[in-house]
């Protein structure tokens, strides 16, 4: 099976493409960009804080939802919290792995 083809089934189960992932994750980083300015400008910097936060949370609810599906002995209540906190606080580098790591594997 080809690599358009996995990524097509992909599509077909319910599951997130990357391409959709990858375009969530560069709206939440020019939203932080953005709110970094808007920051800066209005002598604010809890306003960077929301917008860092905000994002995290939009990337939980849009991307982490869709794009990876849980295995019924791993979907407790520990493990879903851990993950979808860590996401939220570290989202820059959190999400940029775990897009990584999902290419890598339906590629191979």
């Amino acid at each position: 099976m080809s690599i358009a083809e996995k990524s097509k089934a992909a599509s077909q189960s319910g599951v997130m493409p990357l391409t959709t992932a990858l375009g969530y994750y560069g709206i939440a980083w020019a939203a932080l960009i953005v709110g970094m300015v808007a920051a800066s400008l209005a002598k604010w910097p809890l306003l960077f804080f929301i917008g860092y936060i905000g994002a995290g949370v939009f990337l939980n609810r849009t991307v982490l939802r869709n794009l990876i599906q849980w295995h019924p002995m791993y979907n407790t209540l520990d493990n879903v919290f851990k993950a979808k906190v860590i996401h939220v606080i570290f989202w820059p580098l959190s999400y940029l792995s775990l897009i990584v790591k999902i290419a890598v594997v339906r590629a191979i």
